[in-house]
Protein backbone atom coordinates (compact mmCIF):
# COMPACT_ATOMS: atom_id res chain seq x y z
CA UNK A 1 0.00 0.00 0.00
CA UNK A 2 2.98 2.21 -0.31
CA UNK A 3 2.70 4.63 -3.15
CA UNK A 4 5.61 5.98 -5.07
CA UNK A 5 6.20 8.52 -7.79
CA UNK A 6 5.68 7.12 -11.28
CA UNK A 7 8.82 6.50 -13.26
CA UNK A 8 9.24 8.43 -16.47
CA UNK A 9 8.04 11.76 -15.08
CA UNK A 10 10.25 14.79 -15.20
CA UNK A 11 12.21 15.82 -12.14
CA UNK A 12 10.07 18.91 -11.77
CA UNK A 13 6.78 17.04 -11.87
CA UNK A 14 5.04 15.96 -8.69
CA UNK A 15 3.47 12.45 -8.56
CA UNK A 16 0.35 11.94 -10.62
CA UNK A 17 -2.74 13.15 -8.84
CA UNK A 18 -5.93 11.28 -9.49
CA UNK A 19 -9.01 13.35 -10.12
CA UNK A 20 -11.40 12.32 -7.37
CA UNK A 21 -14.21 14.24 -9.03
CA UNK A 22 -14.18 11.78 -11.93
CA UNK A 23 -14.20 8.67 -9.75
CA UNK A 24 -17.33 6.62 -9.49
CA UNK A 25 -18.94 7.02 -6.09
CA UNK A 26 -21.31 4.08 -5.95
CA UNK A 27 -19.74 1.47 -3.69
CA UNK A 28 -20.17 -2.10 -4.81
CA UNK A 29 -19.18 -5.29 -3.09
CA UNK A 30 -15.75 -5.20 -4.62
CA UNK A 31 -15.52 -1.53 -3.70
CA UNK A 32 -15.63 -2.47 -0.06
CA UNK A 33 -13.38 -5.49 -0.09
CA UNK A 34 -10.29 -3.49 0.67
CA UNK A 35 -12.17 -0.97 2.76
CA UNK A 36 -13.26 -3.67 5.11
CA UNK A 37 -9.73 -4.91 5.51
CA UNK A 38 -9.48 -2.26 8.16
CA UNK A 39 -12.26 -3.90 10.14
CA UNK A 40 -9.56 -5.89 11.93
CA UNK A 41 -5.85 -5.23 11.81
CA UNK A 42 -4.96 -8.90 12.07
CA UNK A 43 -4.92 -10.67 8.75
CA UNK A 44 -5.29 -14.09 7.19
CA UNK A 45 -5.24 -15.41 3.66
CA UNK A 46 -1.80 -15.00 2.18
CA UNK A 47 -1.68 -14.29 -1.52
CA UNK A 48 1.35 -14.52 -3.72
CA UNK A 49 2.00 -11.86 -6.32
CA UNK A 50 -0.80 -12.02 -8.92
CA UNK A 51 0.22 -13.00 -12.42
CA UNK A 52 -1.59 -10.02 -13.92
CA UNK A 53 0.33 -7.44 -11.89
CA UNK A 54 1.69 -4.64 -14.07
CA UNK A 55 5.47 -4.73 -14.34
CA UNK A 56 7.21 -2.44 -11.86
CA UNK A 57 9.57 0.21 -13.14
CA UNK A 58 12.13 2.34 -11.41
CA UNK A 59 11.19 5.28 -9.23
CA UNK A 60 12.21 8.73 -10.35
CA UNK A 61 13.25 11.03 -7.51
CA UNK A 62 11.55 14.37 -7.09
CA UNK A 63 13.55 17.51 -7.60
CA UNK A 64 15.40 18.77 -4.51
CA UNK A 65 13.75 22.13 -5.10
CA UNK A 66 10.44 20.56 -4.10
CA UNK A 67 11.74 19.81 -0.62
CA UNK A 68 12.08 22.06 2.42
CA UNK A 69 15.79 22.29 3.36
CA UNK A 70 16.62 21.15 6.91
CA UNK A 71 12.97 20.37 7.57
CA UNK A 72 13.98 17.63 10.01
CA UNK A 73 16.83 17.90 12.56
CA UNK A 74 17.91 14.32 11.86
CA UNK A 75 18.39 11.83 9.04
CA UNK A 76 16.97 8.30 9.20
CA UNK A 77 18.03 5.30 7.17
CA UNK A 78 16.32 1.91 6.91
CA UNK A 79 18.71 -0.90 6.00
CA UNK A 80 17.42 -4.32 4.98
CA UNK A 81 19.41 -7.01 6.77
CA UNK A 82 20.79 -10.03 4.96
CA UNK A 83 21.93 -12.55 7.56
CA UNK A 84 22.83 -16.24 7.59
CA UNK A 85 19.56 -18.10 7.96
CA UNK A 86 17.44 -14.99 7.55
CA UNK A 87 15.50 -16.53 4.65
CA UNK A 88 14.04 -18.94 7.21
CA UNK A 89 12.84 -16.18 9.55
CA UNK A 90 9.10 -16.56 10.26
CA UNK A 91 6.64 -14.44 8.32
CA UNK A 92 4.62 -12.57 10.94
CA UNK A 93 2.30 -9.64 11.49
CA UNK A 94 0.09 -8.35 14.33
CA UNK A 95 2.36 -9.94 16.94
CA UNK A 96 3.40 -8.99 20.48
CA UNK A 97 7.10 -8.18 20.67
CA UNK A 98 9.98 -7.29 22.97
CA UNK A 99 13.76 -7.08 22.83
CA UNK A 100 16.15 -8.51 25.41
CA UNK A 101 18.96 -6.59 27.07
CA UNK A 102 21.46 -8.09 24.64
CA UNK A 103 19.33 -7.14 21.62
CA UNK A 104 17.52 -10.36 20.73
CA UNK A 105 14.03 -10.01 19.27
CA UNK A 106 11.06 -11.89 20.74
CA UNK A 107 7.75 -12.40 18.89
CA UNK A 108 4.57 -13.94 20.29
CA UNK A 109 1.25 -14.65 18.58
CA UNK A 110 0.07 -12.78 15.50
CA UNK A 111 -0.55 -14.24 12.07
CA UNK A 112 1.54 -15.89 9.38
CA UNK A 113 -0.42 -14.64 6.37
CA UNK A 114 -1.34 -11.39 4.67
CA UNK A 115 -4.67 -9.62 4.52
CA UNK A 116 -7.59 -11.71 5.67
CA UNK A 117 -10.20 -12.59 3.06
CA UNK A 118 -13.76 -11.29 2.72
CA UNK A 119 -15.71 -14.42 1.89
CA UNK A 120 -19.33 -14.94 2.89
CA UNK A 121 -20.38 -17.57 5.41
CA UNK A 122 -19.57 -20.34 5.96
CA UNK A 123 -15.98 -19.48 4.99
CA UNK A 124 -13.51 -18.63 7.75
CA UNK A 125 -11.84 -15.37 6.79
CA UNK A 126 -9.31 -15.83 9.58
CA UNK A 127 -8.05 -19.30 8.73
CA UNK A 128 -7.21 -21.14 11.91
CA UNK A 129 -3.99 -22.61 10.49
CA UNK A 130 -2.64 -19.13 9.80
CA UNK A 131 -2.44 -18.24 13.50
CA UNK A 132 1.09 -18.17 14.88
CA UNK A 133 1.51 -20.82 17.59
CA UNK A 134 5.19 -20.17 18.24
CA UNK A 135 7.26 -17.92 20.44
CA UNK A 136 10.17 -16.89 18.23
CA UNK A 137 13.54 -15.49 19.25
CA UNK A 138 15.76 -13.92 16.57
CA UNK A 139 19.29 -12.60 16.94
CA UNK A 140 19.41 -9.67 14.47
CA UNK A 141 23.22 -9.69 14.45
CA UNK A 142 23.98 -13.34 13.77
CA UNK A 143 20.73 -14.50 12.17
CA UNK A 144 20.36 -17.30 14.71
CA UNK A 145 16.81 -18.13 15.79
CA UNK A 146 14.94 -20.31 18.27
CA UNK A 147 11.28 -21.20 18.76
CA UNK A 148 8.81 -22.81 21.12
CA UNK A 149 5.39 -24.19 20.15
CA UNK A 150 2.81 -22.89 22.64
CA UNK A 151 0.53 -25.79 21.71
CA UNK A 152 2.61 -27.73 24.22
CA UNK A 153 1.12 -25.59 26.99
CA UNK A 154 -2.32 -26.09 28.57
CA UNK A 155 -5.12 -25.08 26.19
CA UNK A 156 -6.16 -22.24 28.51
CA UNK A 157 -2.77 -20.66 27.76
CA UNK A 158 -2.00 -21.78 24.21
CA UNK A 159 -5.12 -20.36 22.57
CA UNK A 160 -4.76 -16.74 23.80
CA UNK A 161 -0.97 -16.85 23.25
CA UNK A 162 -1.75 -17.63 19.58
CA UNK A 163 -4.07 -14.65 19.20
CA UNK A 164 -3.63 -11.67 16.92
CA UNK A 165 -3.68 -7.98 17.87
CA UNK A 166 -2.88 -8.58 21.49
CA UNK A 167 -1.92 -5.61 23.65
CA UNK A 168 1.49 -5.97 25.28
CA UNK A 169 4.02 -4.06 27.34
CA UNK A 170 7.56 -4.91 28.39
CA UNK A 171 8.65 -3.27 31.64
CA UNK A 172 12.41 -3.25 31.28
CA UNK A 173 12.93 -2.03 34.84
CA UNK A 174 11.46 -5.28 36.25
CA UNK A 175 11.98 -7.53 33.21
CA UNK A 176 8.24 -8.27 33.25
CA UNK A 177 6.38 -8.78 29.98
CA UNK A 178 2.59 -8.32 30.03
CA UNK A 179 0.19 -9.53 27.31
CA UNK A 180 -3.52 -8.69 27.38
CA UNK A 181 -6.47 -9.83 25.27
CA UNK A 182 -6.26 -10.39 21.51
CA UNK A 183 -8.55 -11.98 18.93
CA UNK A 184 -8.17 -15.64 18.03
CA UNK A 185 -9.55 -19.14 17.85
CA UNK A 186 -10.82 -20.94 20.91
CA UNK A 187 -8.77 -23.95 21.89
CA UNK A 188 -11.49 -26.32 20.63
CA UNK A 189 -11.66 -24.56 17.25
CA UNK A 190 -15.37 -23.86 17.60
CA UNK A 191 -15.21 -20.10 17.07
CA UNK A 192 -13.15 -16.94 17.46
CA UNK A 193 -13.24 -14.62 20.47
CA UNK A 194 -11.53 -11.66 22.08
CA UNK A 195 -9.72 -13.28 24.99
CA UNK A 196 -10.08 -11.90 28.52
CA UNK A 197 -6.61 -13.00 29.61
CA UNK A 198 -3.55 -11.31 31.04
CA UNK A 199 -0.14 -13.01 30.96
CA UNK A 200 3.01 -12.01 32.82
CA UNK A 201 6.49 -13.52 32.65
CA UNK A 202 10.14 -12.61 33.09
CA UNK A 203 11.36 -12.08 29.54
CA UNK A 204 15.01 -13.01 30.09
CA UNK A 205 14.08 -16.19 31.95
CA UNK A 206 11.63 -17.25 29.23
CA UNK A 207 14.16 -16.60 26.47
CA UNK A 208 16.83 -18.56 28.34
CA UNK A 209 14.44 -21.48 28.83
CA UNK A 210 13.43 -21.59 25.17
CA UNK A 211 17.02 -21.41 23.96
CA UNK A 212 17.97 -24.27 26.29
CA UNK A 213 15.06 -26.35 24.96
CA UNK A 214 13.21 -26.50 28.26
CA UNK A 215 10.16 -28.73 28.54
CA UNK A 216 6.64 -27.33 28.08
CA UNK A 217 6.02 -27.85 31.79
CA UNK A 218 9.04 -25.70 32.59
CA UNK A 219 7.90 -22.99 30.17
CA UNK A 220 4.40 -23.05 31.65
CA UNK A 221 5.81 -22.60 35.14
CA UNK A 222 7.41 -19.32 34.05
CA UNK A 223 4.14 -17.78 32.84
CA UNK A 224 1.43 -16.37 35.11
CA UNK A 225 -2.12 -15.98 33.83
CA UNK A 226 -5.18 -14.11 35.06
CA UNK A 227 -8.64 -13.59 33.60
CA UNK A 228 -10.95 -10.60 33.80
CA UNK A 229 -13.50 -9.35 31.28
CA UNK A 230 -11.93 -5.90 31.52
CA UNK A 231 -8.88 -7.38 29.76
CA UNK A 232 -10.99 -8.45 26.77
CA UNK A 233 -9.69 -5.98 24.17
CA UNK A 234 -8.12 -6.29 20.72
CA UNK A 235 -6.67 -3.57 18.50
CA UNK A 236 -5.80 -1.21 21.36
CA UNK A 237 -2.58 -0.78 23.32
CA UNK A 238 -1.27 -1.51 26.83
CA UNK A 239 1.18 0.95 28.42
CA UNK A 240 2.58 1.25 31.95
CA UNK A 241 3.08 4.90 32.91
CA UNK A 242 3.56 6.36 36.37
CA UNK A 243 2.90 3.02 38.07
CA UNK A 244 -0.49 2.55 36.40
CA UNK A 245 -1.52 0.47 33.38
CA UNK A 246 -3.40 2.15 30.55
CA UNK A 247 -5.43 -0.06 28.23
CA UNK A 248 -6.17 2.39 25.44
CA UNK A 249 -9.10 2.13 22.99
CA UNK A 250 -9.61 -1.03 20.86
CA UNK A 251 -12.64 -3.26 20.50
CA UNK A 252 -14.29 -6.51 21.56
CA UNK A 253 -14.96 -8.76 18.56
CA UNK A 254 -16.50 -12.20 19.10
CA UNK A 255 -17.39 -14.66 16.35
CA UNK A 256 -16.50 -14.88 12.69
CA UNK A 257 -15.32 -11.86 10.74
CA UNK A 258 -17.68 -11.03 7.87
CA UNK A 259 -17.38 -8.43 5.15
CA UNK A 260 -21.07 -7.50 5.28
CA UNK A 261 -22.66 -8.07 8.61
CA UNK A 262 -24.22 -11.33 9.69
CA UNK A 263 -25.54 -13.06 12.74
CA UNK A 264 -22.45 -14.99 13.78
CA UNK A 265 -20.45 -12.15 15.36
CA UNK A 266 -20.67 -9.20 17.72
CA UNK A 267 -18.50 -6.09 17.66
CA UNK A 268 -18.20 -3.33 20.24
CA UNK A 269 -15.61 -0.56 20.51
CA UNK A 270 -14.51 0.01 24.10
CA UNK A 271 -14.37 3.81 23.57
CA UNK A 272 -12.40 3.87 26.81
CA UNK A 273 -9.00 4.42 28.32
CA UNK A 274 -8.96 1.85 31.12
CA UNK A 275 -6.61 2.70 33.97
CA UNK A 276 -5.74 0.06 36.55
CA UNK A 277 -3.19 -1.39 38.93
CA UNK A 278 -2.51 -5.06 39.60
CA UNK A 279 -1.94 -7.17 42.67
CA UNK A 280 1.75 -8.05 42.24
CA UNK A 281 1.15 -11.65 43.28
CA UNK A 282 -2.25 -12.70 41.94
CA UNK A 283 -2.46 -10.26 38.99
CA UNK A 284 -6.00 -9.39 40.03
CA UNK A 285 -7.05 -5.80 39.39
CA UNK A 286 -6.59 -3.67 42.52
CA UNK A 287 -7.79 -0.25 41.36
CA UNK A 288 -9.72 0.49 38.20
CA UNK A 289 -11.20 3.43 36.36
CA UNK A 290 -12.26 4.11 32.77
CA UNK A 291 -12.14 7.44 30.97
CA UNK A 292 -14.88 7.89 28.38
CA UNK A 293 -15.90 10.72 26.06
CA UNK A 294 -19.35 11.93 25.00
CA UNK A 295 -18.38 14.44 22.28
CA UNK A 296 -20.39 14.05 19.04
CA UNK A 297 -17.44 12.91 16.89
CA UNK A 298 -16.60 10.18 19.40
CA UNK A 299 -12.81 10.69 19.58
CA UNK A 300 -12.35 7.42 21.53
CA UNK A 301 -14.10 5.31 18.85
CA UNK A 302 -10.74 4.05 17.59
CA UNK A 303 -8.87 0.83 17.04
CA UNK A 304 -5.84 -0.33 15.07
CA UNK A 305 -4.19 3.08 15.16
CA UNK A 306 -0.76 4.12 16.37
CA UNK A 307 -0.72 4.40 20.16
CA UNK A 308 2.79 5.28 21.27
CA UNK A 309 4.77 6.64 24.17
CA UNK A 310 6.45 9.97 23.57
CA UNK A 311 7.18 13.33 25.26
CA UNK A 312 4.88 16.32 25.71
CA UNK A 313 6.86 19.11 24.01
CA UNK A 314 5.17 21.75 26.18
CA UNK A 315 6.29 20.20 29.47
CA UNK A 316 9.04 17.70 28.63
CA UNK A 317 7.08 14.99 30.49
CA UNK A 318 6.24 11.48 29.27
CA UNK A 319 2.80 10.89 27.79
CA UNK A 320 0.77 8.46 25.70
CA UNK A 321 -0.08 9.75 22.21
CA UNK A 322 -2.68 8.19 19.93
CA UNK A 323 -2.41 8.92 16.22
CA UNK A 324 -4.93 7.77 13.63
CA UNK A 325 -7.18 4.79 14.14
CA UNK A 326 -10.50 3.83 12.53
CA UNK A 327 -13.42 4.53 12.01
CA UNK A 328 -15.00 7.96 12.39
CA UNK A 329 -18.69 7.54 13.23
CA UNK A 330 -20.84 7.38 10.10
CA UNK A 331 -17.90 7.67 7.72
CA UNK A 332 -15.39 5.47 6.00
CA UNK A 333 -12.56 7.62 7.28
CA UNK A 334 -9.71 7.46 9.77
CA UNK A 335 -9.18 9.84 12.66
CA UNK A 336 -6.67 12.51 11.76
CA UNK A 337 -6.33 14.38 15.05
CA UNK A 338 -4.41 13.00 18.06
CA UNK A 339 -5.53 12.22 21.59
CA UNK A 340 -3.00 12.70 24.40
CA UNK A 341 -2.91 10.97 27.79
CA UNK A 342 -0.69 12.45 30.49
CA UNK A 343 -2.15 10.73 33.54
CA UNK A 344 -5.31 9.17 35.01
CA UNK A 345 -7.31 12.34 34.38
CA UNK A 346 -9.34 12.76 31.19
CA UNK A 347 -7.34 12.44 27.93
CA UNK A 348 -7.26 15.49 25.69
CA UNK A 349 -8.17 15.54 22.00
CA UNK A 350 -6.29 18.10 19.92
CA UNK A 351 -8.34 18.89 16.84
CA UNK A 352 -5.75 21.42 15.65
CA UNK A 353 -3.64 18.44 14.53
CA UNK A 354 -4.44 17.03 11.09
CA UNK A 355 -2.32 13.99 10.22
CA UNK A 356 -2.58 13.09 6.53
CA UNK A 357 -0.44 9.92 6.36
CA UNK A 358 -0.29 6.47 8.01
CA UNK A 359 -3.36 6.41 10.22
CA UNK A 360 -3.29 2.61 10.49
CA UNK A 361 -0.94 0.68 12.76
CA UNK A 362 2.67 0.83 11.53
CA UNK A 363 6.17 1.36 13.00
CA UNK A 364 6.43 4.76 14.73
CA UNK A 365 9.79 6.19 15.79
CA UNK A 366 9.62 8.83 18.53
CA UNK A 367 12.39 11.47 18.62
CA UNK A 368 12.36 14.43 21.03
CA UNK A 369 14.35 17.60 20.46
CA UNK A 370 14.58 19.35 23.83
CA UNK A 371 16.40 22.33 22.28
CA UNK A 372 13.18 23.70 20.81
CA UNK A 373 12.15 21.50 17.91
CA UNK A 374 9.69 19.53 19.99
CA UNK A 375 8.30 16.05 19.36
CA UNK A 376 8.91 14.19 16.07
CA UNK A 377 7.08 10.93 15.32
CA UNK A 378 8.19 9.16 12.13
CA UNK A 379 5.74 6.72 10.48
CA UNK A 380 6.98 3.84 8.29
CA UNK A 381 4.47 3.02 5.53
CA UNK A 382 1.32 1.15 6.47
CA UNK A 383 -2.11 2.36 5.34
CA UNK A 384 -3.05 6.00 4.98
CA UNK A 385 -5.62 8.40 3.62
CA UNK A 386 -2.92 10.33 1.74
CA UNK A 387 -0.03 9.06 -0.41
CA UNK A 388 2.91 10.60 -2.24
CA UNK A 389 5.24 8.09 -3.92
CA UNK A 390 4.04 5.63 -6.55
CA UNK A 391 5.80 3.58 -9.18
CA UNK A 392 4.13 3.65 -12.56
CA UNK A 393 2.92 0.08 -12.06
CA UNK A 394 1.41 0.96 -8.71
CA UNK A 395 -0.16 4.10 -10.15
CA UNK A 396 -1.63 2.11 -13.04
CA UNK A 397 -3.16 -0.49 -10.71
CA UNK A 398 -4.45 2.26 -8.45
CA UNK A 399 -6.17 4.00 -11.35
CA UNK A 400 -7.77 0.75 -12.52
CA UNK A 401 -9.27 0.10 -9.10
CA UNK A 402 -10.44 3.65 -8.52
CA UNK A 403 -11.99 3.81 -11.99
CA UNK A 404 -14.10 0.83 -10.94
CA UNK A 405 -15.30 2.76 -7.90
CA UNK A 406 -13.39 0.52 -5.51
CA UNK A 407 -11.18 3.14 -3.83
CA UNK A 408 -12.19 3.66 -0.21
CA UNK A 409 -9.43 6.10 0.68
CA UNK A 410 -7.16 3.65 2.47
CA UNK A 411 -4.36 2.55 0.13
CA UNK A 412 -1.21 0.81 1.26
CA UNK A 413 1.61 3.33 1.11
CA UNK A 414 5.41 3.27 0.90
CA UNK A 415 5.81 6.76 2.27
CA UNK A 416 7.90 7.53 5.34
CA UNK A 417 6.56 10.63 7.05
CA UNK A 418 7.20 12.66 10.21
CA UNK A 419 4.48 14.36 12.26
CA UNK A 420 5.93 17.13 14.42
CA UNK A 421 4.45 18.94 17.40
CA UNK A 422 6.27 22.10 18.54
CA UNK A 423 6.45 23.31 22.16
CA UNK A 424 3.78 25.91 21.36
CA UNK A 425 1.41 23.14 20.29
CA UNK A 426 1.54 23.78 16.54
CA UNK A 427 2.01 20.94 14.07
CA UNK A 428 3.95 20.20 10.90
CA UNK A 429 3.96 17.07 8.77
CA UNK A 430 6.69 16.10 6.32
CA UNK A 431 7.26 13.42 3.69
CA UNK A 432 10.77 11.96 3.64
CA UNK A 433 12.46 12.32 0.26
CA UNK A 434 12.90 8.54 -0.11
CA UNK A 435 10.20 5.92 0.38
CA UNK A 436 10.63 2.49 1.97
CA UNK A 437 13.64 0.81 0.32
CA UNK A 438 12.63 -1.08 -2.78
CA UNK A 439 9.38 0.87 -3.12
CA UNK A 440 7.72 -1.75 -0.98
CA UNK A 441 4.19 -1.34 0.28
CA UNK A 442 5.14 -2.48 3.75
CA UNK A 443 4.74 -1.64 7.44
CA UNK A 444 1.11 -2.50 8.22
CA UNK A 445 0.33 -4.13 11.59
CA UNK A 446 3.80 -4.08 13.15
CA UNK A 447 5.61 -1.86 15.71
CA UNK A 448 8.99 -0.21 15.88
CA UNK A 449 11.30 -2.01 18.32
CA UNK A 450 13.65 0.35 20.16
CA UNK A 451 17.21 -0.91 20.67
CA UNK A 452 18.01 -1.33 24.41
CA UNK A 453 21.47 0.23 24.03
CA UNK A 454 19.77 3.62 23.70
CA UNK A 455 18.42 3.23 27.22
CA UNK A 456 21.71 1.90 28.58
CA UNK A 457 23.63 4.82 27.10
CA UNK A 458 21.18 7.51 28.15
CA UNK A 459 20.14 8.27 24.56
CA UNK A 460 16.47 7.53 25.19
CA UNK A 461 13.92 8.21 27.88
CA UNK A 462 12.56 5.29 29.89
CA UNK A 463 9.56 5.16 27.53
CA UNK A 464 11.83 4.62 24.50
CA UNK A 465 11.64 8.14 23.06
CA UNK A 466 15.02 9.04 21.55
CA UNK A 467 16.86 12.05 23.00
CA UNK A 468 18.11 13.98 20.01
CA UNK A 469 20.02 16.39 22.26
CA UNK A 470 22.05 13.46 23.59
CA UNK A 471 23.67 12.91 20.19
CA UNK A 472 26.57 14.89 18.80
CA UNK A 473 26.36 16.45 15.35
CA UNK A 474 26.86 13.84 12.64
CA UNK A 475 26.69 10.92 15.08
CA UNK A 476 25.02 7.83 13.54
CA UNK A 477 23.29 5.44 15.94
CA UNK A 478 21.42 2.14 15.57
CA UNK A 479 18.07 2.99 17.13
CA UNK A 480 16.04 -0.18 16.53
CA UNK A 481 14.40 -2.67 14.22
CA UNK A 482 11.36 -3.15 12.00
CA UNK A 483 10.28 -6.73 11.33
CA UNK A 484 7.68 -8.47 9.19
CA UNK A 485 4.23 -6.99 8.61
CA UNK A 486 1.68 -7.08 5.82
CA UNK A 487 3.09 -6.31 2.39
CA UNK A 488 0.97 -5.45 -0.65
CA UNK A 489 1.73 -5.75 -4.35
CA UNK A 490 -0.39 -2.71 -5.22
CA UNK A 491 -1.91 0.18 -3.25
CA UNK A 492 -5.33 -1.44 -3.77
CA UNK A 493 -5.90 -5.05 -4.92
CA UNK A 494 -6.46 -5.62 -8.63
CA UNK A 495 -8.24 -8.85 -7.78
CA UNK A 496 -10.27 -9.01 -4.57
CA UNK A 497 -8.84 -11.28 -1.85
CA UNK A 498 -5.40 -11.38 -3.48
CA UNK A 499 -2.28 -9.28 -3.70
CA UNK A 500 -0.98 -9.28 -0.13
CA UNK A 501 1.49 -11.40 1.77
CA UNK A 502 3.25 -11.37 5.10
CA UNK A 503 6.89 -10.32 5.23
CA UNK A 504 9.89 -11.68 7.12
CA UNK A 505 12.11 -8.73 6.22
CA UNK A 506 14.25 -7.26 8.98
CA UNK A 507 15.28 -3.61 8.79
CA UNK A 508 17.88 -2.02 11.03
CA UNK A 509 17.03 1.65 11.58
CA UNK A 510 19.75 4.27 12.01
CA UNK A 511 19.47 7.90 13.05
CA UNK A 512 22.10 10.53 12.35
CA UNK A 513 22.05 13.96 13.95
CA UNK A 514 22.31 15.67 10.60
CA UNK A 515 19.40 17.80 9.31
CA UNK A 516 17.58 16.50 6.26
CA UNK A 517 15.25 17.96 3.67
CA UNK A 518 11.64 16.79 3.40
CA UNK A 519 8.52 17.53 1.38
CA UNK A 520 5.61 19.27 3.12
CA UNK A 521 2.65 16.95 3.63
CA UNK A 522 0.59 19.33 1.50
CA UNK A 523 2.39 17.78 -1.51
CA UNK A 524 0.59 14.51 -0.77
CA UNK A 525 -2.48 13.30 -2.60
CA UNK A 526 -5.80 12.58 -0.96
CA UNK A 527 -6.78 9.11 -2.08
CA UNK A 528 -10.49 9.91 -2.41
CA UNK A 529 -13.17 11.94 -0.72
CA UNK A 530 -14.48 10.23 2.41
CA UNK A 531 -17.63 8.24 1.80
CA UNK A 532 -20.18 9.28 4.42
CA UNK A 533 -23.18 7.39 3.12
CA UNK A 534 -22.07 4.08 4.60
CA UNK A 535 -21.71 3.65 8.34
CA UNK A 536 -19.02 1.51 9.86
CA UNK A 537 -18.88 0.34 13.42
Amino acid sequence: MVCQKPAGTSHSTSPTRLNAENMKTNIKYTCLLFLLSTMLCSCGGEAEKPANTVAKTNLVAAAPADAVPNALPFTMSFELQSLPGSTAFPRLQSYASAITNDGQLVFIGGRRQGLHTFMSAPANNFVRDSANHFIYIIDPKSGSSWSFDVNGLPATMSAPLSATNMQSFYDRATDQMYIVGGYGWKADGSNMVTFNTLFRFKLEALVSAIKSKATPDKIASLIQMAQDDRFAVTGGELILMGGKFYLVFGQIFNGQYRAFGGTDFTQEYTEEVRVFTLNPTSLKILSYGANTNTEPDQPFHRRDGNIVEDIDPATGSPRIATYGGVFQPGAIAPYTYPVFITGPSAPKSDRSGNQKFSQYECPVIAVYDSTGGGMYNTFFGGIGHYYYFQTDSQAHAYQIVTAEGRNDGFPFVADITTFQQSPDGSYNEFIHTSPIPGNRLLGTSIPFIVHPDLLKNGLAYDNGTIKLAGLTGGQRVLIGYIYGGIEAVNPLPLIPNTGTMVSNSLFAVYLTKTPSAAYPASKGHESIKNETNLKRK
